[in-house]
């Protein structure tokens, strides 16, 4: 996945952008200037701060379900089946247009992510 500064991020009340990545020392990464009203602005401050972690969320979610026993679990279920893959889709999706790459459909996983393997 492409690098990016780690999160957890914080908007500060006057624009400025901090990383307090965990275990790291909280670090200044940018600052943000944009108008409308305040209630917009508190906006979208939340949603640029939470960026790395639902990156970091939907790559963890892309990876347990595409473990054979979740997806066999899925598949089995009518009842959550196509809601399952809809939900799915949409997370594949938003991680491809966040880092760039491109990932294989569900139910398939690269072959090349060893991170839930035994050692």
């Amino acid at each position: 996945m492409p690098r990016y500064t780690p999160g957890p991020w914080k908007i500060r009340p006057n624009g400025e952008l901090w990383s307090y990545s965990r275990g790291g020392a909280p670090q200044q990464i940018g600052t943000m200037y944009w108008s409308g009203k305040s209630e917009e602005r508190d906006g979208n401050a939340r949603i640029i701060a939470g960026a790395a972690d639902l990156c970091e969320s939907l790559d963890e979610l892309m990876l347990i379900v595409s473990q054979p026993e979740v997806v066999s679990a899925i598949q089995s279920s009518p009842r959550i089946a196509a809601k399952s893959r809809m939900i799915i889709e949409n997370a594949r999706t938003s991680l491809e247009e966040v880092t760039g790459k491109r990932l294989p459909e569900w139910p398939k996983r690269d072959p090349h992510d060893r991170r839930l393997e035994s050692s």
